[in-house]
């Protein structure tokens, strides 16, 4: 016992309560589970009404939206990719995950193509990390047996467990950060969300199950949209295909999708996610700073 009370120097013994914190705050950060809640249809709000709109110019984006929706997606992310550098916005979104439907949460956030880098603040319902920085490959632990999970985002905890703790690493691609949501932080953005849109229109294609529908102009956060439905057979969320029905509006200046919508059931009554993009900024000029953790005293 006496060689035991040696060893536990006042040093070590605040050295031991520090990484056993750090451990705490870790497994909150990524595990703070929404309250359950059934299925949720969209808020009236934010489905705007479509409705037809004029013949458009021959050889516009405007007509091949409507004409052949897969090849005008397709252009929009070869688009975006070429020309959009980086770009700031209010991220809105609710999601149905495995412990029930999520609060509506608003992060702004900052996004930069090369490297690929995003900065997450919440600002409504955060959880226990409030920030949360990714920048591709900076952050890695090599010792991490599944490879999957050797990528890590710095993470900042609330006001109060800051006293302790500035931030943690954690991978971005855990089982428990995907019980957190339907996306991991690498998948963020307007282009993503166009490779994944695409993703599933061309495997539906191909079985011959895609049903992708021009509804018409609309408008989200302010601004025109064009209006896409897209219906996949789901089964689930163990399934082939995320989602039965879903509502895509895509921006004419921008052409991107600033507002998606995804449904279970044809009748849009059991929502699975909503994912908006508000107070759009693009091209904003993105300094290192706005990726870099000192900026925020993580």
């Amino acid at each position: 016992m006496a060689e035991i009370k040696s060893r536990l120097t006042p040093a070590r013994v605040r050295l031991l309560l520090g990484l056993l914190l750090a451990v705490v705050l870790a497994v909150e950060i990524f595990t703070n589970a929404p309250a359950a809640a059934p299925f949720l249809p969209a808020p009236h709000a934010v489905v705007a009404d479509v409705v037809r709109a004029t013949k458009p110019q021959s050889g516009s984006f405007a007509e091949l939206i409507r004409t052949d929706a897969v090849a005008a997606l397709e252009l929009a992310e070869r688009e975006h990719a070429r020309s959009v550098r980086d770009y700031t916005c209010t991220f809105v979104k609710q999601e149905l995950l495995p412990s029930g439907m999520s609060a509506e949460q608003k992060i702004a956030t900052a996004f930069r193509q090369e490297p690929l880098s995003v900065f997450m603040h919440w600002v409504k319902n955060p959880g226990k990390a409030e920030r949360v920085i990714y920048v591709k490959g900076r952050w890695n632990d090599v010792t991490a047996e599944n490879p999957d999970e050797r990528e890590l985002a710095i993470c900042q905890p609330g006001v109060i467990a800051r006293v302790f703790v500035k931030s943690v690493k954690r991978p971005i691609h855990s089982p428990l950060a995907r019980e957190m949501s339907r996306r991991y932080i690498d998948e963020f953005g307007f282009g993503h969300s166009l490779y994944l849109i695409l993703k599933y229109c061309h495997l539906a294609r191909e079985r011959g199950e895609l049903a992708l529908t021009f509804r018409g102009e609309s408008d989200f956060d302010g601004r025109p949209t064009w209006v896409l439905e897209r219906r996949l057979p789901y089964t689930g969320p163990n399934g082939t295909y995320p989602d039965r029905v879903a509502e895509i509006h895509i921006d004419q200046e921008w052409h991107v999708p600033v507002c998606v919508h995804c449904f279970a059931d044809d009748a849009r009554t059991k929502l699975l996610g909503r994912y908006e993009y508000t107070d759009v900024n693009l091209g904003a000029g993105l300094s290192d700073s706005v990726f870099e953790p000192s900026t925020y005293g993580m």
